[in-house]
């Protein structure tokens, strides 16, 4: 059983709003225009932020029984490698998988890398941020598309701008999971 630490989640928070939010204008992937923005791999490719948001998500995921853990590259790597690491730790075998976001030109040419792939394999798909939903989509596309079940599916940050709810017929009765949304994490302290 992964079970995080009593300060695990507040010590990622302070690590978050330390080393991922920045306050300016940018664009982000859905094309919108924002006053702040999260760069959550500045935190989850440090080994301190990857091992607390590994924890913590491993913990999150553990009830839904996943056999295998990915989403879309380069936003879901960190994470996925986290997560299966801290469950690992605790004794859980989950494997990885990285959704591309185009099929490979040769070899077998496929979307994803990883071995969890048989028909019916109950998957989560995790990403960092959630703004629009788009890239949990394609990777839950693409997962199902390889025969993947997918159980739930989880991120760092909900960005609260219709993501979830963008999500909601695409997810079905699988569960999405956020460890913090930007208003907790935003807010002027």
């Amino acid at each position: 059983m992964v079970t995080p630490r009593a300060d695990d989640r507040q010590r990622l928070a302070t690590l978050l709003r330390e080393r991922a939010l920045t306050r300016e204008s940018v664009v982000l992937s859905s094309g919108r225009r924002s006053s702040y923005y999260f760069d959550v791999r500045q935190v989850l490719l440090d080994p301190e932020g990857a091992e607390l948001a590994g924890r913590l998500a491993a913990a999150e995921l553990e009830v839904h029984r996943p056999v295998a853990v990915g989403g879309l590259t380069l936003g879901a790597d960190p994470l996925v490698c986290a997560t299966t690491g801290a469950a690992w730790a605790e004794g859980v075998r989950w494997t990885g998988f990285f959704v591309r976001k185009e099929a490979k030109r040769h070899g077998l040419q496929q979307w994803i890398e990883g071995p969890f792939i048989e028909e019916g394999t109950p998957v989560a798909v995790v990403d960092d941020v959630l703004t629009s939903g788009g890239s949990i989509a394609t990777a839950v596309e693409r997962a199902r598309q390889a025969g993947a079940r997918v159980v739930a599916a989880l991120v760092v940050i909900d960005r609260e701008e219709g993501g979830r709810e963008a999500l909601a017929d695409t997810l079905t009765d699988a569960p999405l999971i956020a460890l913090y949304r930007a208003s907790e994490l935003a807010s002027e302290q």
